[in-house]
Order: C-alpha cells, then structure tokens, then sequence
C-alpha cells in the first residue's frame, strides 16, 4: 500500500496567490453547463514550456509534452471543451512564457481561452507554473498557479491543473483529481481495484489468485477508507479497508445478509442491509461504539441506502408495493415517501454530492439503464439505453455519472461515465486484460 500513501503524504501544491492579478476579469468567460448539447468550448493548451536552471526558457521537452497531454485529455473527456490541435498555433510555447499571449494570434486559431504554462524538473521535484487567459477580452483570467510535488506524482499535479481550468471556465470544481475504486475481474477472479479517474495508475488491492466474491466498493467521506462485500468466509459479510495502511477488518458480521453499506456524510455511522431477523431490512451501525439502529420494518425487501449529502435523509430500495421502487425517509426512519412511479424495477440509487438529484438503475423491455430523477421525484428521465448498465456512482462535483455495461452478447464488464444531461457517454479503459464493474467514485484527493 506504499503506493497509496505516497499520494496522501509525498504532495506538496503550493498555490501562487499573487500573480499578475486581474480581478476585473477574473469571470470575464464562463461556460454555462447547466445547458444540455452545448458546444465545448475552444481552448488552445499548447505544451508546457521547459525552464532549466537559471532561468532559462526552452520549447517543451518531453515530460512536459506527456503532463501537458493529461490536462489536454482531461479537459477532453469532460466534454466541454475543445482542445485545438498544437500544430496549428502561430506562437510557440517557450515565447508564450517569456512575452505571454499574442492575442491576435491566438483568435486567429479560433481559441476562446489559452493556457500559458511552464514546467520546472529538478531532481525528484516537479513544479508546474500556468496562466489562464480570455482571448477575446484580452484579460488574465483569475490569477497564476503554481504547483510543486515529487517526480512519481507528476499525474496528479497534471489533474490539479485540469480542475483549476475547469473551476475557473464553469464556476464549478472539477473531478480529475478523484479516484476510482471498482471490481477487478480475470477469469473466474475477482478482486477489489484503485486508478485514477482517467484511468491511469491502476492499483490492484487485493491478492489475485483468491476466488472470493468481492462487490460494492464504497470510499468514505475523506476517500481514505473503503467498505465492501466479501464472501471469503463462505458468508456475505462487509468489510473496511484501510488506504493508508493497508489493513482491513470485518466491519459487520451478523448472521444471513450483510450488504450495501453506505457512509454517512460524517463517516460516523454506516447504513447496510442486514436480514438476521428473517428480513433485509435497512440498519445504522455507528462505526464507533457498533450501535445498530433498524430503520425500517416491512414484510418487503428494503435495500441499497444511500445518504443525502446533509445526512439529513437516505434514498432506498424496496418492493413493498409489489414492484421495486425508490423511497426517501429521514435518517431515523421516518417520513417515508416513494418517488419513482414510472417502470416496474427501479434500483441501485446514489444520491448526487450536490443533493439536487439521485441516479438509479430502471429494468425493463429487456435492458438495464442508468437514470436519473430529483431527490423530491419529480423529472425523472433515462440517461443511457444500452442492455445492461448498472451500478451508478456520481462525480465529486455531482455533474458525471460513472457505471458498469455489459453489452448484449458479451460476457465481459466495462466502466463508462456520462454527463447528467444524457451527452457525452464515453468508456473509461481500466486496461486491456481485465473487465470492470462496481465502481465507486471517491472525494477528491488533495
């Protein structure tokens, strides 16, 4: 797990705070993304010019051309911008960093924004310097950053770049610098996996050559922890993993199910689905003192919590009205109210980080598919139509929907992410040699 730690405790980003500073325009250009189909907007990120000891300027070297195809994939992949192509800029990179942008140039490529930026190496040391302007107003747009962090951790710093553009374009934080937990699987293998949100970095967890059912990775709050269901004791019980050390411990060992944990906000309890009364029924556990609260008491089956982002409510699973559907109630168990009516199999709900939506999986005419409906019930709509997508898990920034397809025809798991607006559905490749399903999308890693 020394990989792991070295992302929470080798990182040292040192935020610019003073740099050619221009207030007046810093929301001089905006994307609304609260609009469905727009058109991404053109960005010109041009390589990252080299600066050697001293001081001295050169073009892009090829490290700074690979961190510099990070941000551009980035910013790709979320769909709202337009990365132009770097053969066809007129002002080359090292005198975009000595003399800062030509404007006239840079309109003439058609580019709207232009990131102007360095890269310092040194030893183990990296340090990424990196202005952000509006081309037609003129204008620096925010301020100058500056990030410094060690060699192994260049990706990351490449993604803290991504979210400051991204911040400083949409008004909203970006998502790059997450993480992704999922469910590795080979053969009749299965085990628990860590990458990057682009893919990147993939870690495995757990011992490959176990044929342990493993599902339902579940980061906590600080996305330092994990809960998940495993059956290597021939039973389904939940256990929690430890990111910083590595060590794991059975979490919840009650006779018959234990399933579907979910933190609460404050990562001081866990809401599961236990049936050791003869019933899966949904519990609070605090992870302190073990305390077990049973939330609901129905002939049905109640299951799959998920927690508002206040803590104030869960959204969950139950058929008690002959047909699975989603209901929300108070953490203690109170006011319960369903709010999906439309499909006879609705499933899996996660509540959006930003509180406004829970995403869901609707069985029906042959096909699973990923929606999405406000926390009060009201607007539901199908954001995918493929056979099988399943377990849905949200974005930091509450604005992309992450899940597993499995297409018609194929016995193999794949991750795809889409935005809530039903555009830009796009696979994430975990790698050539496994599938992929049961993903979990964690806080961002600072």
């Amino acid at each position: 797990m020394g990989i792991w730690k070295t992302i929470f405790t080798r990182i040292s980003l040192l935020v610019l705070l003073t740099l050619w500073v221009s207030p007046a325009s810093a929301e001089a250009l905006r994307i609304d993304i609260r609009k469905s189909g727009l058109e991404p907007m053109p960005i010109a990120i041009p390589y990252f010019a080299s600066l050697a000891p001293g001081g001295v300027t050169r073009e892009p070297d090829s490290f700074s051309q690979q961190l510099t195809r990070v941000v551009i994939a980035d910013l790709r992949r979320s769909g709202l911008f337009d990365p132009l192509r770097n053969k066809s800029f007129l002002q080359s990179s090292a005198k975009l960093w000595t003399q800062g942008p030509d404007f006239r140039q840079w309109r003439l490529v058609g580019a709207e924004a232009v990131v102007q930026g360095a890269v310092f190496r040194q030893g183990d040391r990296v340090r990424v310097d990196f202005f952000l302007h509006d081309i037609y107003r003129g204008k620096l747009i925010g301020k100058g950053w500056r990030f410094t962090t060690t060699l192994d951790n260049w990706r990351h710093v490449a993604h803290r770049v991504s979210d400051e553009i991204y911040k400083r374009l949409t008004g909203e934080q970006g998502y790059f610098t997450s993480r992704i937990a999922f469910v590795a699987k080979r053969g009749k293998r299965k085990w628990l996996a860590l990458m990057d949100a682009d893919g990147a970095n993939r870690l495995d967890l757990q011992v490959k050559d176990r044929n342990d059912l493993v599902l339902t990775p579940r980061f906590s709050p600080d996305g330092e922890k994990l809960f998940y269901l495993s059956y290597e004791t021939g039973e389904p019980r939940i256990f929690r993993w430890d990111l910083y050390s590595g060590k794991r411990f059975k979490r919840s060992n009650f006779p018959g199910l234990n399933s579907t944990p979910a933190w609460s906000p404050d990562g001081k309890q866990m809401a599961l689905t236990l049936s050791k009364d003869g019933n899966a029924e949904i519990y609070l556990m605090g992870l302190d003192n073990r305390s077990l609260k049973r939330l609901t008491r129905n002939s049905a089956i109640d299951t799959s919590p998920s927690w508002s982002p206040d803590g104030r409510k869960l959204v969950f699973t139950s058929d008690r009205s002959g047909s699975a559907q989603l209901y929300v109630m108070d953490r203690d168990g109170r006011n319960v109210k369903r709010i999906t009516f439309e499909g006879k199999n609705n499933t899996a709900p996660t509540w959006s980080p930003r509180g406004d939506k829970i995403a869901f999986v609707r069985g029906g005419g042959g096909k699973f598919r990923i929606g999405v409906v406000d926390a009060d019930g009201k607007n539901p709509r199908m954001l995918t139509n493929s056979w099988m997508d399943e377990s849905p898990s949200w974005s930091p920034n509450g604005r992309v929907i992450l899940f597993s397809r499995q297409k018609r025809n194929s016995d193999s798991t794949q991750l795809y992410t889409i935005d809530i607006s039903g555009y830009n559905e796009q696979r994430l490749h975990t790698g050539d040699d496994i599938a992929a399903s049961d993903p979990s999308w964690s806080p961002l890693v600072k």
